[in-house]
This record gives structure tokens, sequence and C-alpha cells, in this order.
């Protein structure tokens, strides 16, 4: 069934959901249950059975999702022509841990076929960072965590996309480069990488070559004194300054970090560079042939 090249998924979901609906698997004698008759459907169309949960799961994920462009899907059929089951798989999977507007925001990039499939992936693996040890929920029949809009390590989460989004964007005259020179942020990480204290790596790069790399670490008020500090204290890094709260009301002291680091303090809608870190030495002392590897 899938192996076909007219096979329209949305079609398949469709169908799935109007038989568990009006309970149509009944008239299959050899069916003593949904699940049971979904066995059989998958064996004699030569399927895997995961495949038409996921069809099933995602075609009701879509029905629901009164958002944006997506409330005037009423059914599967109405999904976009050219988004696949996998996309929004992910889509559903980061709405239990992203902010309600982060998630409104690639909802509708997902409808106007303006993210990828491979930048939800990483998306996803961004966010489910947040989620506690052990609870990914793999398996059909075990719940599916969901974080609250508040939880601390989902807003956490949220504000490092947004600052790494704009910090992607901002101009390289403002972080000491030539107007020339071209930006790339390289992120998620391996867990050795994020285990050192950082999140993200700014790259410059010219035409030809990478001119600069650059740490990303995020100040959550206990990196100050923690064991990644002091192992980054010779790295070239840029520290985000979370925003200051009503009660800060005194500038943060940038002679408190070491010369080598640039420091960047984030503000609602904006960014602001306090210091860049010195200009690099000819030799940068990374793995960049590593550190290129998927990015965007």
């Amino acid at each position: 069934m899938s192996k076909l090249r007219n096979f329209d998924w949305r079609q398949e979901a469709q169908y799935l959901l109007e038989v568990q609906a009006k309970r149509l698997w009944l008239q299959n004698d050899q069916a003593t249950s949904f699940s049971d008759w979904l066995k059989l459907r998958a064996e004699n169309d030569g399927i895997k059975i995961s495949l038409l949960w996921r069809y099933l799961r995602v075609g009701r994920f879509v029905v629901e999702l009164n958002l944006g462009d997506w409330e005037q899907v009423a059914s599967p059929l109405g999904i976009p022509e050219g988004i696949n089951a996998d996309s929004l798989e992910l889509l559903e999977k980061i709405n239990r841990v992203a902010t309600a507007e982060d998630f409104k925001a690639l909802a509708e990039k997902l409808y106007a076929k303006k993210i990828k499939r491979t930048q939800l992936l990483k998306l996803w693996q961004i966010y489910r960072q947040a989620l506690p040890s052990g609870q990914t929920a793999r398996g059909r029949g075990k719940p599916r965590p969901v974080l609250a809009e508040q939880d601390t390590h989902k807003q956490r989460l949220s504000f490092q996309q947004k600052v790494l989004r704009k910090l992607a964007s901002i101009s390289p005259i403002a972080l000491g480069y030539d107007c020339t020179v071209k930006l790339r942020i390289v992120h998620p990480l391996n867990e050795h990488q994020k285990h050192l204290g950082y999140v993200a790596i700014v790259l410059a790069l010219t035409e030809d070559r990478v001119i600069d790399a650059v740490l990303v670490v995020f100040d959550s008020g206990e990196f100050e004194h923690s064991a990644a500090r002091a192992h980054l204290n010779d790295e070239r890094v840029w520290l985000i300054l979370p925003p200051q709260s009503a009660a800060q009301t005194s500038p943060p002291s940038l002679d408190a970090y070491p010369p080598t680091w640039g420091v960047i303090a984030a503000h609602a809608d904006s960014l602001q560079v306090l210091r860049t870190p010195p200009s690099p030495t000819p030799a940068i002392p990374l793995a960049l042939s590593e550190l290129l590897i998927d990015t965007p």
C-alpha cells in the first residue's frame, strides 16, 4: 500500500479515523478489537503496523489542532499536499514541550511549508531535553508527557531558541567582524559538548574558509560557580546574560568575566553586545570538520 506511487497517507489516515469512529472494524469477523483489525490490515497490505498507528495519531492531532490556518483542516484530507506524517508527528511531540508561542510559530511555518522535517527533528532533539529522564513515551499505549506552560525547563529552552535565532540574524559587524562575513549557528550539540557547558557555536565564515568559532554559553545564575565555568575560562565564548529583573538595577560587571569572552545582554526584543571577544588567532582550536556536519 505505502509502496505504491499514488499512495496518499492522508487518505489512509482519513479511512482509519472513520473505521475507528464508526466501529466499522466490527464488520470483519476475524477482528476482536480495533487494534486487532489494524494488525490484520497491516499484515494484508504488507505495511508496518507502527505506520498505521502514526497515520491515525497524526490525523487526529491535525483535526483537533484549532490554530491559525490549521483551523480550516476538518479532516486529514485537508492537510496541504506535500506535508508528510513524519513532520506532523514531530510537531505533535514539540507541542508537548514547547511554549504556546513557539509552537504556534512552528505550526504556521509547517502549514506554509516553510520548514522541513530535518529542521523539525533538530528542534525536537533540543526541546526533548526539557522532559524528565525516561519520559519520552516510546511505545503505543504509554502516556505522553506534557510540560506545563510555565515549566522552568520549557521556558529556558524557549528563551535559548529565541536568542539563537536573533544571533543568527544579527549583523556580523555587531560581533566584531567585517560586513562580508557570514554567520552560522551550530546546534544541537552532542551530549559531550553540552556537558562542557555550551549550547551552540557561532561560526564566522568567508567564501572559502571558517575564520572564527565562538562557543555560546547562557548564564543561568548558577554558571558563575560551576565546573563548566572553570573549564571554559581560556576558551572563546559568547556569554548570554538573561533579561534583568526589576530588582536588578545595576548592569553586570564585565571585569568578572575572562578576557577571551564576549558578553551579550538579551532583552525582550533585541540583543545588546556589551563586549566582543578579542580577534581570533590564525589557528582555531576546534574540530571544525565535526562541527559542520548536519548543519542547515
